[in-house]
């Protein structure tokens, strides 16, 4: 991990421990440390009964400019270029997810493991509420172990919430991301095609500051 992110996170991370102590709806905006707080399972692969308890944690909604630099950076470079230009402009972690371990796999890692979100965004569309977040890192939603990685990798959460509020998470290599010139927005390509990775996300309190592209 980078020395400029390691103050910010361990913050976040604290904020999520917090989160986790206290109750299923914490006010953790309270503290200032938490804007919104999402909930969701993940169904596993190996288990279609079963399902993991995932948070997301959004300490800051990414601004107009960290959305136009990933945009300028997919259109000019393409795809592969996207993980550089988290780290090299987006410095500041906006929250983390919140994620089971690795079962079977000793006692650390075991442990719930916290990823770094360098990218949150979200936006109105005709058909709902809409979530972009990209990590540096896989986040491998009921996937089978063999598909865990600690590497730096490019990964986009694309959730989209219907009229009552309950969302569906569905995830993307940078091969899979696109540019949307109606919302202004990077997304998982041909949506409705690939596999469901969260179910029943929902909102744990309202979101304060930036909302939405402009």
């Amino acid at each position: 991990m980078r020395c400029e992110s390691i103050r910010p996170i361990l913050a976040i991370v604290f904020a999520a421990a917090v989160c986790l102590a206290v109750g299923p709806r914490p006010d953790a905006g309270a503290t200032g440390a938490v804007s919104e707080r999402f909930v969701a399972k993940a169904p596993s692969d190996t288990d279609p009964a079963g399902a993991s308890y995932i948070e997301i944690l959004i300490q800051r909604w990414s601004t107009d400019e960290d959305r136009d630099d990933l945009r300028a950076t997919l259109l000019k470079s393409g795809p592969d270029a996207l993980l550089p230009a988290l780290h090299k402009v987006l410095r500041r972690p906006a929250g983390v997810v919140v994620i089971p371990g690795i079962p079977g796999a000793g006692a650390r890692a075991r442990t719930r493991q916290a990823r770094n979100v360098l990218f949150a965004r979200d936006v109105e569309t005709p058909k709902g509420r809409q979530v972009i977040i990209a990590t540096d890192q896989y986040l491998a939603f009921g996937a089978p172990t063999k598909e865990w990685s600690f590497d730096y990798e490019f990964t986009l959460l694309d959730i989209r919430f219907g009229p009552d509020g309950m969302g569906v998470g569905k995830l993307a290599r940078p091969g899979k991301v696109v540019y949307n010139k109606d919302t202004k927005i990077i997304e998982i390509d041909d949506y409705a095609a690939q596999p469901v990775r969260l179910t029943e996300v929902k909102s744990g309190k309202p979101s304060i500051g930036s909302r939405g592209s402009k």
